[in-house]
């Protein structure tokens, strides 16, 4: 058993400190929080791609901010803003007894929970856009609250995209002054922190090594996503358990991607002719233990493809097109890299979407088949 605590491998769970999003919480407290202290409303709408930490952030502020009243809420749960304000009240101990309450109601009731305790309110609204789309009344009369109806309450809406896209100028006029606060995707580099931090206090100690998450950094970039980073985690140490293995391997990452976003099929295969089919088997052989190989070691295994099979995969400049084509059809995927001292560069050549173990015995059932 390599997993000694498995909460941090699941992306809900808010480590101690918030790597590299210290910016947008230090604009949340500028933006906000500090003026919220001395009575003056505002809100914010966080906007981001999928797995940039909006949530981790908002959760992380309602952990460490206890000088406000931080109310959370997911707004797919709810067909209206009515709805969701009425839920918030709950959450803050008064029971409404009703669905249809109105707007008046709920934010007196808000403000006397705020002057009974001492403290102002803050909204968070996740997942906001379809109430920022369909619902422009309710967001409407939550981010005038202070003003229509005297109550202190700020607001934070979450959304993948900037919400001013769907408004038009006499929306804006309307709904009045709100800052944005953008969620860049993380690089690669951040996401091997990410999960280094992860996989320190989740696994056991040996049972991983830096090029792993390296590895995994690697796939996660063009996601830009640390939720697709941590799964990839969590899923490549589950498989490793799965084996019984002690140490994690290319060939678990490679499972877990699989199992995240799986793209190599059998129908696939089916629609590459013999000589790619031999070139990618070339390319899963050179990558049994490495997480990357070049093209030196495809050249070499071509040769015993060729005699194994019977096939002609052609001359160097023939092979080099056919990693090509599977670079272009999303099969194995390339990079250049510095070979240093001056030397030049290289290409690399790996396949991240399967474990190379099972792809290699699918082509060769393939080519069994047909030679």
């Amino acid at each position: 058993m390599i997993i000694k605590n498995p909460d941090p491998l699941d992306f809900s769970y808010v480590p101690q400190n918030l790597r590299f999003r210290e910016t947008q919480i230090d604009t949340v407290k500028k933006l906000m929080l500090e003026p919220l202290k001395a009575g003056v409303c505002s809100n914010l709408v966080a906007f981001g791609d999928s797995g940039t930490g909006k949530t981790s952030t908002m959760r992380y502020l309602i952990r460490e901010e206890k000088r406000f009243l931080m109310v959370y809420e997911n707004a797919l749960s709810f067909g209206s803003m009515r709805l969701l304000l009425a839920d918030a009240l709950s959450r803050l101990g008064r029971i409404t007894g009703t669905k249809n309450i109105a707007y008046p109601d709920i934010f007196r009731a808000m403000k006397r929970i705020s002057q009974e305790k001492g403290r102002n309110i803050v909204l968070i609204m996740d997942e906001a856009t379809n109430i920022i789309k369909f619902d422009r009344d309710g967001v409407y009369n939550l981010l005038r609250a202070s003003e229509i109806y005297g109550t202190p309450i700020s607001s934070i809406m979450v959304s993948m995209e900037d919400p001013s896209v769907y408004m038009n100028e006499r929306d804006r006029k309307s709904l009045g002054v709100f800052s944005t606060i953008l969620f860049n995707r993380y690089s690669r580099e951040e996401l091997t922190r990410i999960i280094e931090e992860r996989a320190r206090i989740s696994l056991e100690y040996g049972s991983y090594d830096q090029e792993i998450l390296e590895y995994i950094g690697e796939i996660a970039q063009p996601f830009g996503s640390a939720r697709v980073a941590i799964e990839l985690l969590q899923k490549s140490a589950y498989a490793c358990q799965y084996r019984n293995g002690d140490r994690m391997e290319n060939e678990d990452v490679r499972t877990a991607k699989s199992m995240i976003n799986p793209y190599v099929t059998e129908s696939k295969l089916g629609e590459l002719d013999s000589d790619e089919l031999a070139v990618l088997l070339a390319i899963c052989r050179c990558l049994k233990s490495e997480a990357s190989t070049d093209m030196t070691c495809v050249l070499r295994e071509i040769r015993v493809v060729n005699e194994q099979y019977g096939v002609d995969a052609g001359e160097s400049s023939k092979v080099y097109r056919t990693v090509k084509r599977l670079e272009t059809l999303g099969i194995v995927e390339g990079k250049i890299v510095g070979r240093g001292d001056k030397k030049g560069v290289s290409k690399m050549i790996g396949i991240n979407d399967v474990p190379v173990s099972i792809l290699e015995e699918k082509i060769t059932s393939f080519m069994s088949r047909t030679h």
